[in-house]
Formats: structure tokens, sequence, C-alpha cells
């Protein structure tokens, strides 16, 4: 793993009809580490893998590997000699050719005894060495997208980008086949760009998570610090839920737990169900979904305010609960930050 080299995008631009897609991006991809590029449709993700991969000339900024230039306004080495894999949601195998002979159609420089030997070892890692012989219409969705991935891998490349790369699935296969292929990719020890509009999904599949809006990389970190540490609104918004209370509004069982601020950001999980000595709230509304029950409770006759609780009885709309605050969960943003 320490042969792997980072792969840097250092203030890149790319420009559409005199927008900026991509605007001034800084972003490192370490080896051996998934670093997933989060934000909404039209945000510049898809944008940046290209440039990234090489589809795509900078208008400005370099794409590097190691001290390598691969893109600069006055250089850009083509996405076929960069060794960079792609892999996309739709997986594009050739129908023609088994998976064996698909994991092994970038191999097309060794002779074919060890060609065949590695896309083998790849199918076998990947879970699907019994499959080897069949052919892509032969395969489900989630085994397709398994033998793109080591067909991406077992051409050896020096980074792996990946555009939504299990939005197709449904949700039955997506869980199985996302952890193989990642456990593959990180195996791999290359860096990796995870592609997602799914907060969640990066949360969860990610070792840091890039928030991007409207060309702009907002931050940058790990899961955790994003979630309980973000440096903006719309980059907080984008890890997930939150209300703002003013500390006004707070009871002061609450406020004697938070550090001095006119505004907090809760997450659900700032607000806990207790049994007693809780501040009381009714109920709005409450959904049970698979893990947790999810509530909107009244803090006042202006405010309400999201909570999560687990158990197996669900508070109805219009009950009374007693609600703990959880400080870790609650954050304060810069005064500037918009």
């Amino acid at each position: 793993m320490s042969d792997h080299k980072s792969l840097r995008a250092i203030g890149v631009s790319r420009v559409y009809d005199g927008k900026a897609v991509v605007n001034q991006a800084s972003l490192t991809l370490e080896p051996g580490k998934i670093t997933a590029l989060l934000g909404q449709s039209g945000a510049g993700k898809s944008t940046l893998l290209r440039l990234f991969a090489g589809l795509e000339p900078v208008d400005a900024g370099e794409i590097r590997i190691g001290d390598t230039v691969l893109s600069s306004v006055s250089k850009h080495v083509p996405a076929e000699e960069r060794a960079i894999g792609l892999i996309f949601q739709d997986f594009a195998l050739f129908p023609h050719l088994n998976a064996i002979d698909n994991v092994g159609f970038g191999l097309s420089r060794m002779q074919k005894t060890a060609r065949r030997k590695l896309a083998a070892e790849w199918l076998d890692r990947l879970g699907l060495a019994h499959r080897a012989k069949a052919y892509p219409h032969q395969l489900s969705g989630g085994e397709q997208q398994r033998v793109s991935i080591a067909r991406a891998l077992a051409a050896q490349p020096v980074a792996i980008l990946m555009d939504e790369p299990f939005s197709g699935l449904d949700v039955t296969l997506k869980s199985e086949v996302r952890e193989i292929a990642l456990d593959a990719v990180k195996e791999a020890g290359i860096p990796a760009l995870l592609v997602s509009h799914d907060a969640f999904e990066a949360m969860r599949d990610a070792d840091r998570i890039a928030v991007m809006k409207d060309g702009i990389i907002l931050q940058e970190a790990t899961p955790e610090y994003l979630y309980l540490k973000p440096t903006s609104l719309p980059a907080a918004r984008a890890l997930g839920p939150l209300t703002s209370v003013a500390r006004k509004d707070m009871p002061d069982t609450w406020k004697a737990q938070l550090p001095e601020a006119e505004t907090y950001c809760l997450r659900p999980e700032a607000l806990r169900l207790v049994h007693e000595d809780g501040v009381a709230m009714t109920v709005v509304s409450s959904k049970r979904t698979s893990t947790v029950i999810e509530l909107e409770l009244q803090l006042n006759d202006a405010t309400t305010i999201s909570a999560i609780g687990i158990g197996a009885n669900r508070p109805a709309p219009g009950d009374t609960v007693q609600v703990a605050l959880s400080p870790e969960f609650a954050f304060t943003l810069p005064a500037d930050s918009a």
C-alpha cells in the first residue's frame, strides 16, 4: 500500500457557457481510503469525477497523482493513459463476453493463461467464481456490478472512481453487493472516490466525506466530524436533518448544558425520550422506520423540533412525553455561515 500515491485536485474549475460547474475545488484522495463526494443533483460531483478521470480538461487548477501532473491548463493526459478505474451505475459490460472474459478484457498485455488466472482470482474475491462462464444477460444486477468492479480492479489501477455505483440496484441486493465491492476496493489500497447524493450511504461507506454544492466543496472531513461539527448550514443539512432553536426558546435545564450562543442546531439524536425528570412535550407526529421512531415535538407555540425514539411503544400524536437533551448532538455555526 505504501507504493500507492494520492490523487489530488488542486483548485480545479470547469466552466460551461460561462458558469463554473466545478469552482476552484481542491480534494485529496488518499490511498486505501474511500472518499465520498456528497451533494444534490447539479452540485458538480460527476463533473469533478470526470476531471479526475481525464474525461474532461480543467479550465483552471491541476489534477495530480503523487507529484505527476495529469491535468492543467497547458497539459492533459488522456483518460486511457491515466490507469484510473471507472465504475458507473450502468455496469457497461460487453454482452458478447462471459464474466471471466469481461474481467480479463483490460488485461490484453498479459499472456492468455495469466490473464484468465488473474480474472478468475478477482471474480473469486468478489464472490463470483461460480458465475465465471455466465454472460451479462444471465447475471443479476448485483452480479453484473460485481463483475464491473472486478474488471476495474483486475487492471491494477492507480485509483478508482465510482459514480453512484449502486443506485441501479434494488434494496435487497444493494447491501450485500456494496459490502463485498467496497471491501475489495479498500483491500486494493488505492485512492477511491464514491460519488453519492445519499448522506446515509456516504456516512456508512466512506472514510471521509466532501460536501459539494454549486460546484464548490463546502467542507471535507470524517463522517463523524462533518455530522457533529459542520462549518456551514448547507454542509450541516447535507448530512441529515436538524432543527435550529434559539436559546431564548430553550428550557433552562437545556441551557445549562450548552455553551453560550444565540442559536443552536440540534440533530434529532439531541433529544431523547426518558421516563422521568425530562421536559414535558406534546407529540405532533410519530413514524416508525425500520430502526427508530421519528418524532416531531412541540417545543413552544411557534416551534416544533425533531427527535428520535427507540423502543417497542410508539407515542401517538397528542401524547405528552418526557424529553432530555444529549448536548453532544447540538452544535453552533459560525456567525457568517450561510
